[in-house]
């Protein structure tokens, strides 16, 4: 891993060492053709204008079906972040999912508000609404809508923690097509797990759920990612007979790889193995 980093902690603006490349592991893919050019700023609901995503397609098509698509919500404490994965480090695991023929879909969303009457429940359903709008471009992006990853870092992954374990958020009565769609995940990819594991997934984890992957080099002296909370939902999924993978550098009890590229092959093999064929 370089000294740098390809690892960072999106709950803070700025990298911290040894932290990109996991957290840079971020997807977003784009128009309809393989290897094209990606579409920036799609307004994926009318309500807020942070309100839009950006797609980026697979360099190599899917044979005989749409291609599996990975949906990427960034961190920031649900006050700050974007969605780029254009440049730099953050775009390493976008290029390694479109080089795994994955679509990859990048997500802004509303901050905490209380003026707009925006808080964490309100911006779990903005993300929702991402995820049904990905699902409504599937013939005209080319991808499989059974075969979505959802994936993010810190408040990110409490993001795609709720979509992947909360009852879904499909209105089979709603007029809107958009909104009769499915909002959850196959497969759910975690990044530096933060307080609030309680109240955005051990709540409503159930049986037969969506396989957790999670990453977090967290030391024990991290309070926001702290590793109690990775260990936390992994013992969940134990007891709930949902398939984990909990995964570090070696600063926490997860189970140690040797870096980051390690941790990123075994990511997408994870996501591999657990969507459905």
């Amino acid at each position: 891993m370089d000294e740098d980093g390809l690892l960072y902690s999106p709950m803070t603006p700025f990298p911290l060492s040894g932290r990109l490349l996991l957290c840079g592991l971020t997807a977003a893919l784009a128009a309809g053709a393989c290897a094209g050019e990606p579409l920036l700023n799609v307004k994926y609901d009318d309500r807020h204008e942070r309100n839009v995503l950006d797609y980026w397609p697979p360099r190599k098509s899917a044979q005989d079906k749409g291609s599996p698509v990975f949906v990427w919500f960034h961190g920031g404490g649900f006050r700050q972040g974007d969605k780029q994965l254009r440049s730099g480090r953050m775009a390493v695991m976008r290029k390694a999912y479109q080089d795994a023929g994955y679509a990859v879909v990048s997500c802004n969303y509303p901050f905490l508000n209380r003026k707009e009457k925006i808080g964490y429940l309100e911006i779990v359903e903005h993300c929702a609404r991402a995820v049904q709008f990905v699902r409504s471009k599937a013939e005209e992006w080319k991808i499989d809508p059974a075969r979505l990853c959802c994936g993010g870092s810190s408040a990110g992954a409490l993001i795609s923690e709720a979509l992947g374990y909360h009852d879904d958020y499909a209105d089979a009565e709603s007029s809107d097509r958009v909104a009769r769609l499915s909002s959850r995940p196959a497969v759910v990819v975690s990044h530096w797990q933060p307080i609030g594991t309680q109240e955005f997934a051990l709540r409503y984890m159930d049986k037969g759920e969506a396989p957790l992957f999670l990453f977090s080099d967290a030391p024990k002296s991290d309070r926001v990612h702290a590793p109690a909370e990775a260990v936390k939902i992994r013992e969940k999924c134990k007891e709930l007979g949902i398939p984990c993978e909990a995964i570090s550098l070696g600063r926490n009890e997860l189970t140690a790889v040797k870096d980051v590229q390690t941790a990123l092959r075994r990511q997408l093999k994870f996501c591999d193995k657990h969507l459905p064929e």
